[in-house]
């Protein structure tokens, strides 16, 4: 396939090597989109304090849910873009990559003129304070009125990594996120527009990023390389995306309705109690960007090999991912465990010290158990990479979302404390991860062994 040097072809060469060299760069891009937040939050916490604070993150699952349903529904396109590639076959690969452009382009816009229209409703459901009500509602219009941009440049990206190219989204989003830093400061730091200011430099800042993307795509030399003349929906294909993406589209969801349920009690505790979990998810960010990262690079990793019909490869790629980011996240929850107040000090000001107490007694809770989110989501991530999307959204539905709400229903009014509260969280790991534990061993022995063929090809091809 022409151009295919420029990626990493995942099918070949030392699994664990391939598939770390592949996340490096996904996890540096996570990282660069998450500084999006991040330096929101640091530059409001500086300059709006604990209310501005407590605003952005009042909302955060509410601006996730209609995010997390397309990108599930866009997962469904790079999966098959890796199998695709894996199995070389470029005409359909080039239908895919057009069919998810034009998907992405169309859903994002009614995507941003729904969450606009919506948004007062949304904030009166999720119980935010009266007191940040009015600022809240400025950054989540303004944040959906561009989610059409963000889907451009998420589809976009996630159509380079499908066919082994992670290092050109690292590269645009290293250059977006220092324009998204130059924008905070003048928006917020010198023009006082608060919020609303941090919302207008994210927004700008992804359609830079996702006209970087398409230009990109644009000048590939591969079969993945995007023609204008040529976006539209090939019906076959869109098909595929829609019975592979939907189960993935569902789940993911579900995700931010249930995590709704749980910061609507945390909103009830008061704004202090808001900040603290607002700056906790700014302190403990690098443990979801490794997991989510590897389980991305995981999934297409099994997508391209499965393809390939290179099942035994298979088993050998998911041990490494699972053994990579275990050790990964207990290095980091010993860091947060320990330094966690010191740590909390870079996002607010000296007057909002306060918080910090809350802070650590949180990360002291949490940081031991945030392990038992690695099988759970690694997992599924393997088996999702096969197109197998159904059976995994049940399971994470039962053990993710189905927990954390019975919780919330029955556990938290016996005692309605911020940490009852926040213990939803672990129980709906430990048993999502003993759920795909069980399942994927009995999965891995029907999809991942190879054929007695198989086996007598590779060893003479040795």
């Amino acid at each position: 396939m022409e151009g295919r040097n420029k990626n990493i072809d995942l099918t070949q060469g030392a699994a664990g090597r391939q598939l770390f060299l592949f996340f490096l760069p996904i996890l540096a891009g996570s990282i660069l989109q998450q500084m999006y937040t991040t330096l929101d939050a640091v530059i409001i916490g500086q300059f709006a304090g604990k209310v501005g604070l407590a605003a952005i993150d009042s909302v955060y699952n509410l601006l996730k849910l209609p995010v997390n349903f397309f990108i599930g529904l866009s997962t469904g396109a790079t999966i098959i873009i890796s199998q695709y590639f894996g199995a070389k076959q470029e005409q359909e690969l080039s239908n895919a990559t057009h069919t998810a452009i034009a998907f992405a382009f169309i859903g994002g816009v009614l995507l941003s003129i729904l969450g606009v229209l919506t948004a007062p409703w949304c904030l009166h459901m999720m119980k935010v304070p009266a007191d940040i009500f009015p600022i809240t509602l400025s950054y989540v219009r303004i944040y959906f009125a561009g989610l059409a941009v963000s889907m451009l440049y998420n589809i976009g990206a996630g159509i380079l990594r499908a066919v082994g190219d992670s290092k050109t989204p690292f590269r645009i989003l290293l250059i977006s996120c220092s324009v998204n830093l130059i924008l905070d400061l003048l928006f917020v730091g010198v023009l006082q527009w608060s919020v609303a200011g941090a919302a207008f430099a994210t927004i700008l800042s992804q359609a830079l990023s996702a006209v970087l993307v398409i230009r990109a795509l644009m000048d590939s030399t591969s079969a993945s390389r995007l023609m204008l003349h040529r976006i539209r929906f090939y019906g076959g294909v869109l098909k595929s995306i829609f019975m592979i993406g939907l189960p993935i589209a569902f789940q993911s969801s579900l995700y931010p309705i249930a995590n709704m349920m749980i910061q609507a009690n945390i909103n009830k505790t008061g704004t202090d109690y808001i900040a603290a979990w607002a700056l906790c998810g700014k302190l403990d960010f690098l443990i979801w960007l490794i997991v989510d990262s590897l389980a991305a690079a995981v999934s297409t990793f099994v997508a391209q090999n499965y393809g390939a019909g290179k099942k035994d490869r298979i088993r050998i790629g998911v041990r490494s991912g699972v053994a990579m980011t275990v050790g990964m996240v207990i290095l980091i929850s010993i860091g947060l465990f320990f330094f966690s107040n010191l740590l909390g000090k870079l996002f607010i000001k000296p007057a909002d010290y306060g918080i910090l107490p809350i802070v650590e007694e949180i990360m002291h809770f949490l940081a031991p158990l945030y392990v038992l989110y690695v099988f759970g989501e690694l997992l599924s991530g393997a088996i999702r990479g096969t197109g197998e999307t159904f059976q995994p959204m049940l399971l994470t539905l039962i053990g993710t979302c189905g927990a954390r709400i019975l919780w919330i229903l029955f556990i938290v009014p016996i005692n309605r404390s911020i940490m009852v509260i926040l213990a939803s969280y672990p129980v709906s790991w430990l048993l999502t991860s003993i759920f795909f534990i069980i399942f994927y061993l009995h999965f891995s022995k029907k999809r991942f062994t190879p054929n007695i063929e198989s086996v007598e090809c590779n060893d003479l091809c040795k």
